[in-house]
């Protein structure tokens, strides 16, 4: 490993200064961009020093090094250059929609390239017990594989085509399922293809690899479950303000004496007109942040989705838009607010 950081020296140290650099950029203009760059650049390290230990990547491609080196810096540029187009504002929507879908589908567009040059290996390209342990069914399954990320990258770039950035992300998603799933597919396959020939035999499956897999499985889904189905936010009552807490985005602080009119409503309009999330979290349970639609324009959301009652808020003359998990504590808050608005006035 000592050795490939001495030949890499140059790049590693280059690769990491691009990774940090949107972090000076950005930060001069808003002082809020730190943590991605800095956690992008311990990826970067990661990535590094196992593709180095890796004995095997001692005779890699040079081409297939260099991606390892700078895929990660390609991704801080890029998403540094997406917090600021978001910063902008929501007029800048469809422009962002435009530069992740057609970014990604450049990326997977260059690592498919790069695929069947990859040499086997434990740590680069599509780890697959079958193709890790029978060369002809790496090369196979990464020539594959490099054929349908090229395909897959380019059928992303088609989906920044979709007028409406709300319906692009659908196929683009689908696509990017595709991609990583018809490679491994295909591993199998070829696999099956071998036995049959009698080309080689069949592997006794081990059980520590059954249970690194079912921890990696479980791990990833639990990932992704925590992310689209969790959230939460509580609403801390003070004598002159509000504030919504939430672990999933930032709070929000509201003086009641900002509040210009506020009204209870049994079902929120809004569901029924195209609303686009522009900068916030939103998932299966929470809907948090700045959001544009035709009814409100450009406004504030904190809302479970659970709930379709909703309290409307005019603050300075912007809309806030608030509920609780249930009507019964949308009604609460619309009370309770209004108790403190008047005890104010």
């Amino acid at each position: 490993m000592k050795t490939m950081l001495r030949e890499h020296k140059g790049k590693v140290i280059v690769s990491s200064l691009t990774i940090l650099l949107p972090m000076v950029t950005n930060s001069l203009w808003w002082g809020t961009w730190f943590w991605p760059p800095l956690l992008l650049l311990v990826l970067q390290w990661v990535a590094i020093l196992i593709t180095f230990h890796d004995q095997r990547n001692r005779n890699q491609s040079r081409k297939a090094m260099g991606l390892v080196v700078w895929l990660v810096p390609v991704i801080s540029l890029f998403t540094g250059a997406l917090a600021a187009t978001v910063h902008m504002g929501a007029q800048a929507v469809s422009f962002v929609t435009l530069l992740t879908v057609s970014s990604m589908g450049l990326i997977f567009v260059l690592c498919g390239n790069y695929m069947p040059k990859f040499r086997q290996n434990r740590t680069m390209g599509i780890k697959i017990k079958w193709a890790l342990e029978d060369e002809a069914n790496w090369n196979a399954t990464h020539l594959f594989g490099g054929k349908v990320w090229v395909v897959g990258g380019l059928l992303c770039m088609a989906c920044a085509l979709i007028p409406d950035p709300a319906f692009a992300f659908v196929p683009f998603l689908l696509v990017v399922v595709i991609v990583a799933i018809l490679p491994c597919g295909y591993s199998y396959w070829y696999y099956r293809q071998q036995l049959k020939k009698g080309a080689i035999q069949k592997a006794p499956l081990r059980p520590r690899t059954v249970v690194t897999t079912l921890v990696i499985v479980l791990a990833i889904a639990g990932f992704f479950g925590w992310v689209l189905f969790t959230g939460g936010m509580e609403i801390q009552y003070e004598d002159t303000s509000f504030t919504v807490e939430t672990a999933n985005w930032e709070d929000l602080t509201i003086a009641y004496q900002d509040i210009d009119t506020i009204e209870y409503q049994e079902r929120d309009p809004s569901e029924d007109v195209s609303d686009l999330r522009t900068n916030g979290f939103g998932n299966f349970t929470m809907a948090l942040g700045s959001f544009q639609n035709e009814l409100y324009g450009n406004y504030t959301r904190y809302t479970y989705t659970s709930c379709d009652s909703c309290v409307k808020l005019v603050v300075n003359g912007k809309i806030v838009v608030l509920n609780g998990p249930d009507k019964a504590s949308t009604k609460e808050i619309y009370t309770t607010l209004q108790e403190k608005m008047a005890s104010i006035s």
